[in-house]
């Protein structure tokens, strides 16, 4: 090779690249022991004057101004919208929120709904070099995989409790394809996307979602019901408790200076919280009884109170039903409480 051609010739990189893309980048790591976390960034400033004024509409009445509508209105009329078949005015209340800690699994029964928005973290780009996997609520009850490893070192793998036993080969499982998943982006120079298909379903991950309270309720009807994944129930109470939790932050904001009681209504946007139920808390009977559906643990109370006429809100009164009556963590904090054994 001549003088002139050398000259011609790149320096070689005093740097050996990370990544076989440079679209790739390293995932913003996420906290596995705090399990789904829901941040409600932005919604209706003043969601229960938008319902009463829409409410309003179907008796003649014209609202120009939000604060024109009093407290009482509000209230009453977002009572007034469960008893009827008209849900119209809901879809005038909207909003966005961020759910991380999510698994993979949760996200893809998520995008299901088809009518809101999704902003999903892509494993096409985003590198999860650090794999967090969500444990199953089924494994909840074993005991740190360092003891059981200490354990099972020693040979005593077949004194561990089934759980324990379990818990083992899900995380020596984890391990390797972590180790597996690693290796190939970092070491061999596999794109991200051609890496990702090793992930697990429960790796952890993030999604921004944007919908109306419509639709919201009509899908935490069917996910808040023990034939959804459990998931789902501590991602919508977390939902509901950020609707609880509203506060000067900037979610509420643009009321405009005639504004109802200044910030007063808009923080009446918590009373959207009591909203969310299982369908058969909204029927007052299970929706739920194909061949193909699953066991229910609280299906034949649901039934027998719901024929009786009483209302859902009075079901946890044992007082008054007594074994008939149904403890809301019954279904809502029982993982297992649509499985059947054989």
């Amino acid at each position: 090779m001549n003088a002139r051609a050398e000259k011609r010739m790149p320096e070689p990189s005093k740097e050996i690249a990370r990544f076989a893309d440079v679209a790739m980048f390293q995932a913003e790591p996420i906290d596995v022991q705090a399990g789904p976390q829901v941040h409600l960034l932005w919604m209706t400033p003043d969601p229960l004057g938008a319902i009463a004024a829409a409410c309003k509409m179907y008796k003649g009445e014209v609202v120009r101004d939000l604060s024109t509508v009093t407290d009482e209105e509000r209230l009453d009329y977002l009572k007034q919208i469960t008893k009827t078949k008209l849900k119209a005015p809901f879809e005038f209340v909207k909003f966005h929120f961020l759910i991380e800690g999510v698994t993979r699994a949760f996200t893809h029964q998520l995008v299901r709904q088809r009518t809101a928005v999704y902003a999903q973290e892509s494993l096409r780009f985003a590198v999860k070099e650090d794999m967090p996997v969500a444990l199953p609520p089924s494994l909840a009850g074993s005991r740190p995989f360092e003891e059981i490893l200490v354990d099972t070192d020693l040979g005593n793998f077949d004194m561990l409790t089934d759980v324990d036993k379990a818990a083992f080969k899900w995380h020596k499982a984890m391990s390797h394809m972590q180790v597996a998943y690693e290796d190939l982006v970092n070491v061999y120079q596999i794109p991200a996307e051609d890496a990702r298909g090793i992930l697990p379903h429960n790796v952890l991950t993030r999604v921004h979602y944007a919908t109306d309270l419509r639709a919201l309720l009509d899908h935490a009807g069917n996910r808040l019901c023990t034939q959804a994944q459990f998931e789902w129930r501590i991602v919508f109470s977390r939902i509901a408790q950020e609707l609880r939790d509203i506060s000067p932050r900037g979610i509420v904001h643009n009321l405009g200076p005639n504004a109802c009681n200044g910030s007063q209504s808009a923080y009446m946007a918590s009373h959207l919280a009591d909203l969310f139920a299982p369908v058969c808390y909204q029927t007052g009977k299970c929706e739920f009884k194909a061949n193909f559906d699953r066991h229910c643990n609280i299906r034949e109370r649901v039934d027998a109170l719901g024929e009786s006429q009483i209302p859902s809100s009075e079901w946890s009164d044992s007082d008054k039903h007594g074994d008939l009556a149904i403890r809301p963590e019954e279904w809502l904090l029982n993982h297992g409480a649509a499985r059947k054994r054989m």
